[in-house]
């Protein structure tokens, strides 16, 4: 608790930055602008890292010639062996509508699309790891636009790839800038709201806006390249806002950067239309937090060197929130890029994962604040094992009558992954301290990136041995069940700045 002497003599109390955010109106004007300039390039985000489903879909026909003169079409899905056609195997007509017929990725070589969708993958899981330090070092507003910069440039430049390995190389920086962004935002977001409203962060999500986007361009624009210019463009638009929005004045607290969190206090006054900091007030919590960092110094550079687990508050929940993640998103990709194996119009499947993420990240927002994190993601994730188990067994018995019914037991199993993410993603940031948050926040970042990694070769794995898939993702969301009991909830708690040494476990 810091106690500090106003301008008019009456003693005032602040125990942490939530007050001051409380007195400047709390979630107002400026918050509100926060959410739509950090959460905005989520929709460009969603449109890179689920283009693969259409980019990469093996729907398309080819054209064989035949040493005889006589000439047929034949799906890519087909084309299981190189000697399906005895003479000329080339893509059917001019405009190629995926990678697999403009590089006739087919046969012996079907493999490689979702390769090239990994690696995608596995850029944002560097992205996570790496995205997360500079944030911790040089400042969540330089991150954040950084990475906007990053996502929209390579995201746009993979549209001029002449052969795969360009391609996937421009994809793994372009993943790399989707996976970074999505842990930059999430704590750049949250280190402005106070405890009530932290419920936003993951909960309100433009995630499926994007891909009801991707979808109606992707109807429009069949052409895989007019389709990768057309959604990432947008991303650009972010860059209007870099002058006029602020750095995080928690991140600005903890390295000493006093003046500069009192402008940014200043700034936010202003537009919520409340009187300003007294700055005397603000240069006593910084002495508080100050001296907090300062007698955690220890731990900081533990969290630097990842050596978290040395933590005992932290040591269990990090570890578990790492498995969480990791089949979260192991899940939510691996259903997603499966939906370019189901029945149906891909333009619609698409359409209707987005249809069904909009409501699926806002439902948390009814439960978050009154059962806590930690039994909505629980119930979340219950439901999702169910349907997916259930996925399963139709998958194995009755696909093949009612290929409709493992259409929409995907999309409803994906509805209930999607939100126990969204909660997910809330409770992960509150769970650890500013001096190393988005470090943390990076670690479980990087485990559901090597989920999400994983996840096409699983979408693989599924098209080799019936329903491996589904039966391996309502496994591990059982697991997972099973451990998050021991999860710590966080609901209603201010954010923690630092770590005192008396909560370091010792070796």
């Amino acid at each position: 608790m810091a106690t500090a002497r106003g301008s008019l003599g009456q003693v005032v109390t602040l125990i942490s930055v939530e007050d001051v955010f409380e007195k400047l109106g709390g979630f107002s004007w400026f918050q509100m602008w926060a959410m739509v300039v950090i959460i905005s390039p989520e929709i460009v985000a969603a449109m890179i890292a689920l283009s693969p489903v259409l980019t990469g879909s093996s729907d398309v026909l080819f054209v064989c010639e035949t040493l005889t003169g006589r000439s047929f079409n034949i799906s890519a899905e087909d084309i299981k062996t190189d000697d399906v056609c005895d003479g000329i195997l080339r893509p059917m007509g001019h405009h190629y509508t995926s990678v697999v017929q403009e590089w006739s990725l087919v046969g012996s070589k079907a493999w490689v699309s979702d390769l090239v969708t990994s690696v995608q993958m596995l850029g944002s899981m560097t992205g996570a790891l790496l995205a997360s330090q500079f944030a911790e070092s040089f400042g969540r507003k330089k991150a954040h636009f950084g990475l906007c910069f990053l996502m929209g440039g390579f995201g746009f430049a993979s549209g001029w790839a002449p052969d795969p390995y360009s391609y996937a190389a421009t994809r793994f920086v372009a993943g790399f800038a989707v996976g970074g962004c999505f842990v930059v935002y999430m704590n750049y977001l949250m280190e402005f709201l106070t405890p009530s409203f932290r419920t936003i962060c993951g909960c309100v999500s433009l995630w499926a806006v994007g891909e009801m986007m991707l979808a109606f361009i992707a109807y429009n624009l069949p052409h895989w390249r007019h389709l990768t210019f057309a959604t990432t463009l947008p991303t650009f638009l972010i860059f209007f806002a870099y002058p006029f929005f602020p750095e995080s004045p928690r991140w600005l607290l903890c390295k000493e950067r006093t003046e500069e969190a009192l402008e940014v206090f200043d700034k936010i006054a202003r537009w919520n239309r409340k009187p300003g900091m007294d700055p005397a007030e603000i240069k006593t919590l910084q002495k508080c937090i100050t001296h907090s960092v300062d007698s955690s110094s220890e731990s900081l550079s533990i969290v630097e060197s990842f050596k978290i687990l040395k933590f005992k508050e932290f040591r269990v929940q990090l570890v578990i929130l790492m498995v969480a993640w990791f089949t979260c998103q192991l899940v939510y990709y691996g259903i997603s890029f499966n939906m370019k194996h189901l029945d149906g119009n891909p333009y619609w499947n698409v359409f209707y994962m987005g249809v069904l993420d909009l409501p699926g990240s806002f439902t948390g927002i009814l439960f978050n604040n009154r059962l806590g994190r930690k039994k909505t993601f629980i119930s979340f994730l219950v439901i999702a094992s169910f349907f997916l188990v259930g996925l399963a067994a139709i998958d194995i018995t009755l696909s093949i009558e009612y290929p409709a019914l493992v259409n929409v037991l995907s999309l409803i199993s994906r509805y209930f992954i999607s939100a126990a993410f969204a909660v997910l993603s809330c409770f992960t940031a509150e769970s650890f301290p500013t001096v190393g948050r988005v470090s943390c926040m990076g670690l479980c970042a990087l485990c559901g990136n090597i989920g999400a990694v994983f996840a096409p070769q699983f979408t693989f794995l599924g098209t080799m041995a019936k329903s491996a898939h589904f039966i391996s993702f309502g496994l591990l969301s059982l697991i997972t069940v099973g451990v998050s009991w021991k999860l710590k909830d966080s609901t209603g708690k201010p954010l923690q700045d630092s770590v005192e040494l008396s909560q370091v476990a010792s070796p």
